[in-house]
């Protein structure tokens, strides 16, 4: 489970978390949406609200009851389509072109967070951060591994700064 490597590797993430799982309908979701979302972003929202990594990073999670809403916001990615049309993406599209990028979070810099969708099992898609200084870099992994990775230095930090998030990250709402 890697919602389970991520608490190992963020223990003070339990405080924030829910006493009871927050229940959401993933197929109204999905459905506004046009396709499925990863497992590991179900188990996290299930158990998280919305929360900071060490004041720099935030996870963008929906409110049960706001499941619509939410996926039409990722639907209407102004921002990266304005980005695309001025070819600015390097070949990254927002969704729902193939392969197109669904945001999941940002920084207070103005990095960008995405999963990369594909025709296939959306547990598949993989990573893609646009760096504030026009950095885009891929991780061929999960939401939930990507996080527990930068905190334990298994994966990179390419355009990030060199200190984020650091070995005991600070959690907040």
């Amino acid at each position: 489970m890697t919602l389970h490597r991520l608490e190992l590797a963020i223990p003070n993430l339990r405080t924030i978390k829910s006493e009871k799982p927050r229940v959401f309908d993933w197929d109204a979701l999905s459905r506004e949406l046009g396709t499925g979302i990863p497992g590991d972003f179900k188990e996290l929202a299930e158990s998280y609200p919305s929360f900071n990594i060490s004041d720099f990073l935030a996870l963008y999670i929906p409110e049960p009851g706001q499941e619509v809403a939410y996926a039409q916001s990722w639907k209407d990615d102004e921002r990266l389509a304005s980005l695309h049309a001025d070819d600015l993406t390097y070949g990254y599209a927002p969704y729902p072109a193939p392969g197109g990028l669904i945001v999941w979070g940002a920084s207070n810099e103005g990095d960008n967070f995405y999963w990369r969708t594909n025709d296939g099992d959306p547990d598949s898609w993989t990573i893609v951060v646009e760096g504030r200084n026009d950095d885009w870099c891929t991780y061929e992994g999960t939401l939930t591994d990507y996080l527990a990775g930068l905190v334990t230095g298994t994966v990179t930090t390419d355009g990030l700064p060199s200190d984020f998030p650091g070995r005991d990250p600070v959690i907040d709402l």
